[in-house]
């Protein structure tokens, strides 16, 4: 037993050390990578009827892609023909083999497989662009993949979005990892940081087996490509229809921002914090967090127009209210300025507004030294 696992560490650490090479590699190819021109060099190789249709249809001149029938109308072709004429391009281009547009088409291969053999499409294309590129590249990068047979791509599916993978990639594999990313955050029932998340899975036992392959960018990969798994503004991994992934009114979206701002704020302030975030198209106004909040039990007034959540132990009432619950859990009578610390705990209130709460007899009962205890009604 003592020698497998020291064989298995040694594997792992070599299976680590090409890993890093292979990578520095594609990153050295990628910073080189220049989809536009390289575009360009192929497309001039088509007549210039066939490069325009070309063009026209893969969206290569930075306008939206043609539809078969626009192209055909416009050319006075059947959409059956712009078709043909869309086919025998890629054929020929691919049957050229010219060196660049192989070198180009590796350097695809290697990306894909560095992120576990697949990746969705938007995330590779990211990826070969290094998250800079604008339309017309994307769309270039796009036009290239179609040109390579080592790697297929994958339409998009209720479990997955679309993507690429290498020619023979077992999806299994895919499904048995993502499945283990379900289980871990149904079982912790909230999100997690991806640092904390990263942690559980690779102490879980299906890593200890299985993690080999699994490197850090592979489990992004991963992570990108089930649509079950979501990403909060906060960068917080949870499950698609969690509130603190998805929420779905103001009061969650209130209740989120808050609870990573970490203190009570005016309504104004978290209306702002609502919309800075983006949660969705919708524009969040602070009447209207105004009044959703204030029936709302996760939160609770601490002052005027200032909001806290009821989990931080603040609960609802006015002043009076929260001097009773002091003094009931003190069981002791207490000073003046004791009793206004405490408030000032709860609620953020003038000090007059304190001590004019205090002065109600009904309630509260004055003793020598100004200490003060529960009138004896309550």
């Amino acid at each position: 037993m003592q020698g497998e696992t020291t064989q298995n560490l040694e594997q792992n650490s070599a299976h680590g050390i090409l890993d890093t090479i292979k990578g520095a590699q594609t990153q050295s190819g990628i910073s080189s990578f220049e989809p536009i021109r390289l575009l360009n060099s192929l497309i001039s190789l088509l007549k210039e009827r066939d490069q325009n249709i070309v063009r026209c249809r893969f969206g290569l001149n930075g306008n939206k892609v043609e539809t078969l029938e626009s192209i055909g109308k416009k050319y006075n072709l059947t959409r059956e023909r712009v078709r043909q004429i869309e086919k025998d391009s890629l054929k020929f281009l691919r049957l050229k083999k010219l060196p660049e547009l192989e070198s180009a088409l590796q350097l695809v291969f290697d990306s894909i497989v560095e992120h576990g053999n697949i990746i969705a499409g938007d995330y590779l294309i990211q990826t070969l662009l290094v998250n800079q590129g604008n339309y017309q590249e994307e769309q270039a990068v796009r036009f290239l993949l179609t040109l390579g047979d080592q790697f297929k791509f994958l339409k998009e599916t209720p479990n997955y979005h679309s993507a690429w993978c290498v020619v023979g990639f077992d999806p299994e594999r895919l499904n048995q990892v993502t499945q283990q990313f379900i289980d871990i955050l149904k079982n912790e029932g909230h999100v997690l940081k991806q640092s904390l998340f990263y942690g559980k899975f690779k102490g879980s036992d299906y890593y200890q087996q299985q993690g080999s392959f699994l490197s850090d960018k592979v489990l992004e990969s991963y992570l990108n490509l089930t649509k079950a798994i979501r990403l909060n503004p906060f960068g917080e991994i949870g499950l698609k229809d969690w509130v603190e992934v998805k929420p779905r009114d103001v009061g969650d979206k209130a209740c989120l921002v808050l609870k990573h701002h970490g203190k009570p704020e005016h309504y104004s302030v978290i209306t702002q914090m609502i919309n800075n975030h983006k949660f969705d198209n919708r524009v969040a106004y602070k009447e209207t967090v105004h009044n959703e909040l204030i029936k709302d039990n996760r939160f609770v007034l601490v002052g005027r127009g200032i909001y806290a959540l009821s989990e931080w132990g603040y609960k609802k009432g006015v002043v009076a209210d929260v001097i009773k619950e002091i003094l009931r859990s003190a069981n002791k009578p207490l000073s003046r300025d004791e009793i206004v610390e405490e408030v000032l705990k709860k609620r953020q209130v003038k000090r007059n507004t304190i001590l004019v709460g205090l002065s109600n007899k009904k309630y509260f009962q004055k003793h020598d030294r100004d200490r003060y205890t529960l009138a004896t009604a309550q």
